[in-house]
């Protein structure tokens, strides 16, 4: 015996080992597409460290070696006091200092390009590295607040939260001069704005570091300020790697790269949030899952169809069994559908009371006879073919019919006819049971027509015109002929409607419409578009002026007087005409713009007449809006 419920919950298990075997998979494929939007970003970071650590050694690296041109023994020894002045026109030209100072091995300025530095001792011994024997290629100090070592004193070692402006001190060895040493004023701001506009604040920062992990510079002012411990990594970490990139939290999930100068002490850190990173991978997940969810409820649905379309099956046939077995007249008399049952060969061998009272035959006058007498002839041989190949493959057919009563009248029935077969297949019985759904029907049409049809004049409205413009549209292209757009506006309405009222205004409306109704072809269409506002479609022209004769027929019949009562009401109509196909393409709606255009041209031309789209007129249609009723 067939079970419903056996058969769905073999469907919900077969679903749910579905959805944990899809989800799975979906979500070991997103696991590993982070994982490589991780890495990716990791080695973008990398590059942009690389990129960055690069940029500030080769700008040292210039001013060193251009400098050590302009300084040699030799002129420092002479005195020579256009040192000064060399520096200073060199300085013009990198915008990355603020000085270039040259200091004797008592840490004096001996020479500057600022001329208020010479002379001031600046103490070196704190410099990263600290050296006891010979100058080392480059030291870096303390960060300093101010604009040049010739401020005020206070001013120096800003080791607090300052952001004042400030400089880098930086101490660099002289080629051949071993008791003198150019003392750079290196310009933080230049290289922040540099990083700052290759990795913009939302994406990450950027933070220079000496050696021993003193902070020099940041493009995150969110950092501690220069001069203290930068960064929550360990300084041993770039002292035995001279790169490396990897993933750490520092307050939010960060991608952080660093590389190590080969030159100078000091070392790039980059850091891009980790949330940002994700953020295109984020998107491609939440895309994936919305596409595996939709395609598992379209196979849940699909899956669910199958089963409810398969248990109606075996419960029909069930029916038809039980149907066999007990007493026909029974269930004949209970029954409130009509029930034909027939032989193989269908004729029928008994029908019901509901049967007689829905069809009007008595049982007496079908028996023997085949159910075709029912036939309304409105269905035709490939119905009929379709409904028996599926009753021979599917084992019953569920559907709508016309038939016609004994008294003539056709009625609609929603009918489900099942084939009855013994054990071996070999059909026994036919088993049709139907209703009468024509009351149904009519309130169907009736709820459609309301949709499609203005209320008023009974025309189509809108929605409808719409529909049947692009139809119009597809035929003119099949066909090779003129479309003409016609848009109508009642010339006076506005005037009898103030005058006489809404009903007047109603009566109008009615008796135009219907007069231009008579006056179209019958494949021609006519709706209302709203107010006193009309289109017409003309079909199958064979050029513009065979529309000519239907334009003033349209004229003369909205022209004609209307009596109202004892008052004869009379308006005119003034219209634009559109034609398609253009020598360039148009939608439907460019078409009922351009014949709206045209009837504005035909109201200033003095209305009752008709005028036709001139693209050369679409600028002036905006001034005839304001110059019309």
């Amino acid at each position: 015996m067939f079970s419903s419920r056996r058969l769905w919950l073999r469907f919900a298990l077969g679903m749910t080992v579905l959805v944990i075997g899809v989800f799975g998979m979906t979500s070991y494929t997103l696991w590993l597409m982070r994982g490589d939007a991780i890495n990716n970003s990791l080695q973008v970071s990398a590059l942009l460290a690389h990129s960055f650590e690069t940029f500030l050694t080769q700008s040292l690296n210039t001013t060193a070696q251009s400098v050590s041109t302009l300084v040699t023994p030799e002129r420092m020894a002479a005195h020579e006091p256009g040192i000064g002045a060399d520096l200073n026109q060199f300085l013009q030209a990198a915008p990355h200092l603020r000085s270039l100072s040259v200091i004797d091995a008592q840490d004096r300025i001996v020479a500057s390009s600022n001329v208020a530095n010479v002379g001031r001792v600046v103490a070196t011994a704190d410099y990263f590295p600290v050296t006891l024997g010979a100058q080392s290629v480059l030291r870096i100090g303390a960060r300093w607040v101010g604009r040049d070592f010739a401020q005020d004193q206070s001013g120096l070692n800003a080791l607090s939260a300052d952001r004042r402006p400030g400089f880098l001190p930086v101490l660099m060895a002289l080629q051949d001069a071993p008791n003198l040493r150019l003392l750079a004023a290196i310009n933080p701001d230049y290289f922040v704005n540099y990083m700052s506009q290759q990795l913009g604040p939302e994406t990450g920062y950027v933070a220079v570091l000496r050696l021993d992990g003193v902070l020099l510079m940041s493009t995150d002012r969110a950092t501690s300020a220069p001069g203290n411990s930068g960064t929550a990594l360990a300084p041993a970490l770039w002292q035995v790697h001279e790169f490396g990139q990897f993933e750490h939290h520092d307050g939010q999930a960060l991608l952080t790269a660093f590389r190590v100068s080969n030159l100078y002490p000091f070392v790039m850190v980059t850091h891009l949030n980790r949330d940002v990173a994700l953020q295109h991978w984020q998107n491609q997940a939440q895309a994936i899952v919305a596409m595996v969810v939709a395609a598992l409820l379209l196979v849940g649905l699909t899956g669910a169809g199958y089963c409810q379309r398969y248990a109606l099956s075996i419960r029909q046939r069930q029916e038809s069994e039980r149907l066999q077995r007990i007493n026909a007249a029974q269930v004949f008399t209970h029954a409130r559908e009509g029930i034909i049952i027939s032989a193989a060969d269908a004729r029928i061998i008994d029908v019901n009371e509901a049967f007689t009272h829905i069809t009007g035959y008595s049982r007496e006058e079908v028996l023997g006879k085949n159910p075709h007498l029912l036939s309304s002839g409105r269905q035709d041989q490939a119905f009929y073919d379709n409904f028996w190949r599926e009753l021979r493959d599917l084992g019953y057919w569920h559907g709508e019919i016309s038939n016609r009563k004994k008294n003539g009248e056709v009625f609609v029935e929603l009918l489900t006819v099942s084939r009855v077969a013994d054990s071996q297949g070999k059909v026994q019985q036919y088993v049709a049971l139907f209703s009468d759904i024509t009351t149904l029907k009519a309130y169907q049409a009736q709820l459609e027509h309301k949709a499609h049809y203005d209320a008023l004049t009974q025309l189509p409205n809108r929605i409808l015109m719409a529909d049947r413009l692009q139809q119009a549209v597809a035929q003119a292209q099949r066909r090779k002929l003129l479309l003409g757009v016609v848009f109508i506006d009642l010339d006076g309405f506005k005037a009898i409607n103030d005058r006489y009222g809404h009903e007047a205004g109603d009566e109008v409306l009615i008796v135009v419409s219907t007069r231009m109704r008579h006056v179209l072809r019958d494949g021609d269409t006519l709706a209302r578009n709203g107010g006193d506002e009309f289109v017409a479609l003309l079909v199958d022209l064979q050029d513009a002026s065979h529309a000519q004769p239907l334009l003033q027929r349209l004229i003369e019949a909205a022209a004609q007087p209307i009596a109202w009562g004892e008052l004869t009401l009379q308006v005119s109509a003034s219209i634009g005409v559109s034609f398609y196909p253009q020598a360039e393409p148009q939608t439907a709606e460019q078409l009922l713009h351009q014949a709206d255009l045209a009837m504005y041209h035909a109201k200033l031309a003095g209305k009752n007449s008709f005028h036709y789209f001139d693209a050369s007129e679409l600028h002036a249609a905006s001034d005839a809006n304001s110059r019309c009723e």
